[in-house]
């Protein structure tokens, strides 16, 4: 039953971003999923080979904030459990402007609960379906001491969605994500990643909502403590550049966070994983709450 003013949230990839606005919690959502490629940003694989990743998030939610940093909902709660899988297969022989050229699809799922007492009687929701797929291409460059590559995707909004649920699988709304990786070697053993990327999305058609353009930022610092382990700290830092609008016209709702925290890895020319904490240090016109990562590669 479609309820007035009902409060909504969308659930992306990468956990869930939340927003108060007089008609939706949708304001600030993104199709990125910010703070996961923290360790070897820039590299991708070389002509000829397939990498398949997994990428899984457990986020657990413990507030809700305004633009000034308060808690807009009193004791909001949530676990948002998102897992992917990505393919990238780099192909054997075409270049541009020098690059290795490979093309890229992920699907992601997502799992999790919302619970905001005061809603009342709609204070409680669950979501349990596939998220919105993405396909791309990115172009790569590779020196001794630096790896680079710039990504183009498309995501499609075609994730499990209802405009009167508080918790959505999808966005309901086509996105174009543009990023720069890097991966430096400043000196022996010491690596600096990061990922930075623009999202664009278009209005959610359900709702007459469309979010900003979002600029994050990835980071990643990392020690090798052996030729395979490494230990660091990495993170994200996100900030909206533009307002959301609704009914096309510009309400605000500019999202900002970031995120830091320790992170172990493993990682050989077949395989490897990445296990991290992030801790929310900074969240306006979104959630809050900290993040806990385990991702993997493998080479076929």
């Amino acid at each position: 039953m479609k309820r007035t003013g009902a409060l909504r949230v969308v659930v992306c990839l990468g956990g869930s971003l939340l927003t108060l606005h007089a008609y939706a919690l949708e304001g600030g959502t993104s199709s990125y999923p910010a703070g996961t490629v923290t360790v070897m940003s820039g590299a991708v694989g070389a002509p000829g080979e397939t990498h398949v990743y997994t990428y899984n998030k457990l986020i657990d939610i413990d507030s809700i904030r305004d633009n000034d940093g308060d808690k807009v909902f009193p004791k909001a709660k949530g676990r948002i459990h998102a897992h992917a899988i990505r393919v990238v297969h780099t192909l054997d022989g075409p270049k541009f402007l020098g690059g290795d050229v490979s093309l890229q699809a992920a699907l992601p799922y997502v799992k999790g609960h919302i619970n905001i007492p005061a809603l009342g009687p709609y204070e409680r929701d669950s979501v349990s379906g596939i998220g919105d797929p993405m396909f791309g291409f990115l172009v790569s460059w590779m020196s001794a001491t630096y790896l680079q590559n710039i990504d183009i995707e498309l995501i499609e909004p075609w994730g499990k969605y209802d405009q009167n649920a508080l918790i959505n699988a999808g966005n309901n709304s086509r996105a174009l994500y543009m990023g720069y990786a890097f991966t430096w070697f400043p000196m022996e053993r010491v690596e600096l990643s990061s990922k930075i990327s623009l999202n664009y999305s278009w209005e959610n058609n359900d709702t007459d909502y469309q979010s900003g353009v979002q600029l994050v930022a990835d980071y990643g610092l990392n020690y090798r403590v052996t030729q395979n382990w490494l230990a660091g700290v990495g993170g994200f830092i996100s900030t909206q550049l533009t307002d959301d609008q609704s009914g096309g016209h510009n309400v605000g709702n500019r999202s900002r966070s970031t995120k830091i925290g320790p992170q172990i890895g493993y990682g050989t020319r077949d395989w490897g994983f990445v296990a991290a904490y992030q801790n929310d240090i900074y969240s306006r016109n979104t959630s809050g709450g900290d993040t806990i990562m385990l991702n993997g590669f493998l080479k076929y």
